[in-house]
């Protein structure tokens, strides 16, 4: 390769290489360091008369045996003496057997720690518990993410996490209890006080403010629910989901899979497969930790037909090919709203007690045992964890039987919801018959 003695003159003169190839000249002032010329456009936008112009530092790097090119910078963004200054920076480093990218790293890595250090503020901190709990595999770190974005981030953005206190933390509660969401305060409480807890573990802070007995003195203790949607509520969820946008599809749906909330709308298109009819929930977002296949009946499957799709978007059900649907408090509020309405069209005196979205389950695993659908069948619709030794021997998924199981109820439902005389019901016998 040629040699020069470089200056801003001869680099501002140099010419473009021929189109697919490239030169390098090397300095004649510092060994090792030079400049490579492209056919490209230069990125940065410069005016120069040749493509692309790139100072190089060639040698061997670390334990390499073999010389190589690494850039310093690009010319215009970078002058030519500050390329000298890093190149014998990188002689020095080298010398001493050190490898100057490893070094930059290092120093890099050494800085973000320092800030990180200085800045404790709830959401610097939130980012990095988020980080962790993705690092540790824990399933429900996104689900984590946007709960502790939603309800504490409003109150605590940049107050520094050792000033958070219990009554803080009740601030962020109590509302959400008032608001007649007694088991989302609870769960939103205890997503707080594992913060803390890790907190205190990264030596953030040397006690935790959450007080477990404090919430349950204000809030109560977390019940078994044992509510289930009656007749009517069914026929009104059903008549309150009739506009077709995603949330309808996501509540109809769970009625017709009794599934998680998430499982159906955390959902990609992926994991339907429209030729065997079916969605696979995969162990990685599973509770159980194992792949769930969900047969999928005809309705099922007419309103997966009807979603949205966008492009480069493997979200089922999406708003906006950005992300998948989020079924939050508001929406809640416009479907138990619009059920009242369904329902007092025919009492005017109606009322509908409080229900969670996970209600749905329950009811479709209540209507199943009442359509003679036996337990272990049941359970597997669900997705209900069977015992540790079947698992380990077991490992159908029980299709056909789950598929039977989900059009009977399929049929019930249409009978529930006034459509048309169930006539899609399978006889499912029971054991010994």
């Amino acid at each position: 390769m040629p040699r020069e003695n470089l200056n801003d003159n001869r680099l501002k003169a140099l010419k473009p290489a021929a189109p697919g190839k490239r030169y390098v000249i090397m300095d004649a002032q510092v060994p090792s360091m030079g400049v490579r010329v492209t056919d490209k456009e230069p990125s940065n936008g410069s005016k120069l008369k040749a493509g692309q112009v790139s100072f190089v530092y060639i040698a061997r790097f670390g334990v390499a045996t073999q010389p190589a090119r690494r850039a310093l910078g690009e010319y215009d963004v970078m002058s030519l003496e500050a390329a000298r200054t890093k190149a014998r920076q990188w002689a020095a480093l080298i010398d001493r057997g050190i490898d100057p990218k490893v070094q930059a790293d290092e120093e890099r890595q050494a800085a973000r720690a320092a800030t990180e250090s200085r800045d404790r503020s709830f959401e610097t901190i939130l980012e990095r518990f988020i980080k962790a709990r993705r690092r540790d595999g824990i399933r429900k770190a996104d689900e984590d993410e946007r709960d502790l974005n939603r309800e504490c981030l409003p109150k605590w953005k940049g107050r520094d996490v050792a000033t958070l206190t219990n009554a803080d933390i009740m601030e962020v509660v109590e509302p959400i209890y008032a608001r007649g969401a007694q088991r989302q305060a609870l769960n939103i409480a205890q997503k707080i006080g594992t913060f803390f807890g890790w907190c205190v573990d990264d030596d953030l802070i040397t006690a935790s403010p959450f007080r477990a007995k404090k919430v349950r003195t204000t809030i109560g203790e977390k019940g078994s629910r044992d509510r289930v949607l009656t007749d009517a509520e069914i026929g009104a969820l059903w008549t309150a989901t009739a506009a077709g946008d995603v949330y309808s599809a996501v509540y109809r749906l769970l009625l017709l899979t009794g599934q998680r909330l998430n499982d159906i709308a955390q959902a990609s298109w992926s994991e339907v497969d429209v030729d065997r009819k079916t969605l696979t929930v995969p162990a990685a977002r599973f509770k159980s930790g194992r792949d769930h296949v969900v047969p999928l009946t005809e309705e099922a499957l007419g309103i997966i037909a009807k979603l949205p799709q966008f492009k480069k978007c493997n979200w089922l059900c999406s708003l906006d090919g950005a992300g998948p649907v989020t079924i939050g408090h508001k929406v809640k509020l416009r479907i138990d709203a619009a059920m009242l309405a369904a329902l007092r069209k025919d009492d005017p005196e109606a009322k509908l007690p409080a229900w969670v979205n996970h209600d749905i389950r329950r009811t479709v695993r209540t209507r199943l045992s009442e359509l003679d659908v036996m337990d272990e069948v049941a359970e597997a619709v669900i997705g209900h964890v069977p015992t540790a030794l079947v698992r380990t021997y077991n490992q159908s998924d029980r299709l056909k039987v789950k598929r039977d199981a989900l059009t009977r109820w399929e049929g019930a439902l249409v009978a529930l919801t006034g459509r048309k005389t169930a006539n899609n019901v399978i006889q499912i016998k029971a054991a010994g018959q």
